[in-house]
C-alpha cells in the first residue's frame, strides 16, 4: 500500500502512540483532537516518547529528528485529513462518541482512504453501519507502549474485501508492527481477551475488599515473574478508559460486579487520578513504587 500521509483522530494515550511511531517510521502524521486543551494534552505525551525511544529501542538523534519532523497536532478535522491514505480513529471506547466522530469524517474522508478503528473492545461490525468507508473499515489494536510491544491486531466484518486486509497487513509492516490477523470477530480481539479476565479479577479482589492494589500486584509480580502487576497496567490503560470498559461489560452483560469495579474506580477519576498521563493513579509517575527493586523483596 502506498502511504502518503496518516492521520490519527484522538490523541490519548495510545492514540498519540501510534502517531509518534508512524511518525518514526517516516509517515507525515497529523493528530486530530476536539480541543486545543486535548491537543496540549497530547502534545505533553508525544513530548515523552524521544526519551523512551532513545532508552527502550536505541533510537538515534537524526531518528527522533525525522519523527519529530513528521508530526504535527491541530483540532481542524478538514485539514486533517485532507489527502490521508490511513485514518486510524483512537477516540474512547463508547459507540456514541465513536459514532460521532465518523459521521464528523464522512465528508472529509477519501473514497479510497483506508479507516481503521483502535477499539479494544467492540468489533468492526458494531461500528460499520456508521462508517463512510465501509469497504475500507476494519480494526487495527495496538498494545501500550508501541515501539516495545510492537502488535497489530487486525480485524474484519464478514464483508470487507480481502484487498482491504491485504492493504492493513501491509500498513501495519510499513510502521514496523507484526501484524496478527483474526480470522473471526471476537470482542477482546486477542490480546484483551486474554488481558482483560485478569485485570477484572484484580479488580473484583480490589473493589469487594479482599486485598489492596499493591498486595495484589505484589503476588503476580513475584508469581508470574513480570515487571508489573494489574494495576499497573490499569495506570498505563488510563482509569478513565477503564471505566469505559467495565460499562460497556455493564450494559452488555447487566452484571452489576462491572457497575461497583466501575463505580470505584471513577473515585479515582473524579480526583484526576487517571494514571500515568495525569502522574498519579494506583502509583506515582514517573516513577512507580513498582519499579523499585526492594517493591518485591522479602
Amino acid at each position: 500500500m502506498n502511504v502518503n500521509k496518516v492521520v490519527i483522530l484522538g490523541g490519548g494515550v495510545l492514540g498519540s502512540q501510534i502517531a509518534y511511531q508512524s511518525a518514526f517510521s517516516g509517515f507525515p502524521t497529523v493528530i486530530y483532537d476536539i480541543s486545543d486543551e486535548a491537543v496540549d494534552s497530547a502534545k505533553q505525551k508525544v513530548a515523552s516518547y524521544p526519551k523512551q525511544y532513545q532508552q527502550d529501542i536505541n533510537a538515534t538523534d537524526a531518528q527522533i529528528d525525522t519523527a519529530n519532523s513528521n508530526l504535527s497536532l491541530t483540532t481542524d478535522l478538514k485539514s486533517a485529513v485532507t489527502g490521508a491514505s490511513v485514518i486510524i480513529e483512537a477516540v474512547p471506547e463508547r459507540l456514541d462518541i465513536k459514532e460521532s466522530t465518523y459521521k464528523n469524517l464522512a465528508p472529509f474522508i477519501a473514497d479510497d482512504a483506508l479507516l481503521l478503528t483502535n477499539s479494544s473492545t467492540l468489533i468492526p461490525s458494531q461500528l460499520i453501519d456508521f462508517v463512510p468507508n465501509k469497504q475500507r473499515f476494519m480494526a487495527m489494536h495496538f498494545a501500550n507502549l508501541i515501539w516495545i510491544h510492537n502488535v497489530a491486531e487486525i480485524m474484519w466484518a464478514p464483508d470487507t474485501p480481502q484487498s482491504t486486509i491485504d492493504d492493513a497487513e501491509d500498513f501495519a509492516k510499513q510502521i514496523h508492527m507484526i501484524p496478527i490477523l483474526i480470522r473471526k470477530e471476537i470482542s477482546g480481539y486477542i490480546m484483551n481477551s486474554i488481558f482483560l479476565p485478569m485485570i477484572n479479577a484484580a479488580l473484583s479482589l480490589w473493589t469487594n475488599g479482599f486485598s489492596d492494589p499493591i498486595s495484589i500486584d505484589k503476588n503476580w509480580m513475584v508469581s508470574m515473574g513480570v515487571d508489573r502487576g494489574p494495576f499497573g497496567f490499569l495506570d498505563i490503560m488510563g482509569l478513565n478508559t477503564a471505566v469505559n470498559i467495565e460499562m460497556g461489560f455493564y450494559e452488555n452483560t447487566k452484571d452489576e460486579t462491572y457497575q461497583k469495579i466501575a463505580d470505584k474506580l471513577n473515585e479515582l477519576v473524579k480526583a484526576n487520578k487517571l494514571g500515568v498521563a495525569t502522574g498519579e493513579g494506583f502509583y506515582h509517575y514517573p516513577n512507580p513504587e513498582y519499579q523499585n527493586p526492594d517493591f518485591v523483596k522479602a
